[in-house]
């Protein structure tokens, strides 16, 4: 009895453990890699969710969907949470509970990653195979100006992102004031229609027509919102047209 009320107790591990695996960290494959948002993960987990993820210079966390760039495409490149690694190994002598076993190989790179590693092979061996002593100079200045290239397209997928959300947040604004609007008018006109005045008030027509513009109005901005919300990204147009102006 007095050996289980020394134990401590489970929640004293919680923050030594990844929330998608539920293993603990070590100093390996399951390193504790910290993102923007102070969620912290391990490497392992990070690398399967990473392969899923269309623009490979981000990871989107899995917790508050905060995305944090990924430095060279690599997940081992992300800072790792001192606070875990300083105790380790000390918590999982403490806890010695079995761990999942790895697979015996790493999750494979990002596509997008190969894919630059592959042209900037093919790169090198075309400039090894140029003649003149400045032929293998080339290699570095294109492997710059490639980074320099990715990291740009970054930017400005940033920027377009944060005018998409701006574009969203207006729109909705002006459809909610556009429909409370319409419903003012339209309860307005009809009064006006349904008066006793003589000669009838022109009020009433002038407020209907009004109330079916703002209508009108707002079915199109509606639709316009829906549009640029759900519309499907040109990924392969922006690839071939990066890969072109690195070709060139």
């Amino acid at each position: 009895m007095e050996g289980d009320a020394m134990d401590p107790p489970a929640e004293a591990y919680e923050e030594y453990e990844c929330k998608i695996c539920y293993n603990y960290f070590d100093l390996d494959r399951r390193a504790p890699k910290i993102l923007e948002c102070l969620h912290t993960f391990c490497e392992e987990c990070l690398n399967t969710l990473h392969l899923r993820e269309e623009r490979p210079w981000r990871i989107s966390c899995p917790l508050c969907r905060h995305r944090t760039p990924v430095p060279d495409y690599r997940i081992q490149n992300l800072p790792n949470n001192t606070k875990v690694t300083e105790d380790f190994p000390f918590y999982i002598d403490s806890d010695p509970l079995p761990q999942d076993a790895l697979p015996p190989y790493p999750p494979p790179l990002h596509p997008a990653l190969v894919a630059l590693r592959r042209e900037d092979a093919s790169v090198a061996t075309s400039s090894g195979s140029g003649s003149g002593p400045g032929a293998g100079a080339a290699t570095p200045s294109t492997t710059v100006s490639t980074a320099t290239t990715l990291s740009q397209d970054s930017v400005r997928y940033d920027s377009c992102q944060s005018c998409k959300r701006v574009a969203l947040t207006t729109g909705c604004v002006c459809v909610i004031f556009s429909f409370l609007s319409m419903l003012v008018l339209l309860f307005m006109g009809l009064i006006f229609v349904h008066s006793h005045s003589v000669p009838p008030s022109p009020a009433g027509p002038i407020c209907l027509s009004v109330a079916s513009i703002l209508a009108m109005f707002s079915v199109v901005v509606t639709w316009l919102i829906c549009w640029l919300k759900y519309r499907p990204e040109h990924e392969t147009g922006r690839a071939s047209a990066t890969s072109s102006r690195r070709n060139a």
